[in-house]
């Protein structure tokens, strides 16, 4: 028991390159071990929910890398949807190398509205899509000229493939799978390294531990070989009261994007009426009706 916690730095800084690079060197000289970026594409053209735009986050996550020299560097999370697995095996040993060995892989199924626009793409099974690409990504780490990758699964065949720069971290780097329904708390248990949920309560992260524990032993593997981060809204002032006029609002609107949270915390009302943000579409009337349910979410749900 002697793991110390470790403290990762969300950089929201949407719009704003040049901010994100002096921000990733401020966590990093307060000593935040890990900062981690969103993966957005596309954000609404609405007032009142992600109205600046997102950069790409892996080529801000290449220049963050080149400015820092200890913090561990990860998208927060990517998903399986707008990448090949093969691109991001590469994108990933090329990260690797840049940072000297400080990338993760933080991965996920994806949200509706990075994909919505793109009528060329299916986003079907995101859960199988997201086990092939974690499978997929792993075999490319490991291949060699000799044994090269062979893979057919539904969503993805790769014959022949032989990836030539290999990730400087062994076995590989840690991939952290960022989700919270039970069958992709499974998926962690049986290929993951790490665990990143948004947003969590206490009682309900301890329980859901148990199915992450329970696959894992079902492949001989332990709750101890993985990594269980969360992801939550946090302001740090030296006045609390202060704080809490800036984080409650946003930890309202937080979970009226998380239905099951809600219902695993006692408010199956609340969960009913909310929005997964997995599958919400940004219109100004979904985004009017978020705001309304969030000021119905109660204070010992914010503190929870």
């Amino acid at each position: 028991m002697n793991r110390r916690v470790l403290f990762g730095c969300q950089l929201i800084t949407y719009g704003d390159v040049e901010g994100t690079l002096r921000c990733s060197v401020m966590a990093e000289e307060c000593g935040f071990d890990t900062v981690t970026l969103p993966d957005h594409l596309f954000h609404p053209s609405i007032k009142g929910f992600l109205e600046k735009p997102p950069w790409e986050v892996f080529t801000v996550l290449s220049a963050v890398g080149l400015k820092t020299r200890k913090v561990r560097l990860m998208p927060g999370v990517t998903d399986s949807v707008r990448r090949h697995p093969t691109l991001l095996a590469h994108t990933i040993a090329t990260l690797d190398h840049l940072t000297k060995g400080r990338i993760m892989l933080g991965i996920g199924a994806g949200e509706a509205f990075n994909i919505t626009p793109l009528k060329d793409v299916k986003w079907v099974k995101p859960l199988k899509r997201l086990r092939e690409t974690i499978e997929i990504v792993k075999l490319l780490w490991k291949s060699t000229k000799e044994k090269t990758v062979d893979y057919e699964g539904e969503f993805f065949k790769v014959c022949g493939a032989y990836l030539g720069l290999k990730p400087l971290q062994k076995p590989h780097p840690p991939i952290y799978i960022g989700g919270y329904g039970p069958e992709m708390r499974r998926l962690v248990g049986t290929h993951g390294d790490g665990w990143i949920p948004w947003l969590h309560s206490p009682k309900v992260y301890g329980k859901d531990l148990k199915t992450i524990a329970e696959a894992a032993r079902m492949v001989g593997r332990s709750l101890d070989d993985i990594d269980t981060a969360v992801m939550i809204q946090t302001v740090v002032l030296k006045d609390g009261d202060e704080a809490r006029k800036v984080v409650v609002p946003r930890v309202r609107i937080s979970l009226a994007l998380r239905p099951r949270l809600l219902r695993d915390m006692g408010y199956g009302e609340l969960a009913d009426e909310s929005f997964d943000i997995a599958r919400l579409h940004f219109t100004e009337e979904n985004v009017r009706r978020l705001h309304e349910l969030a000021e119905k979410v109660p204070p010992e749900a914010v503190e929870e």
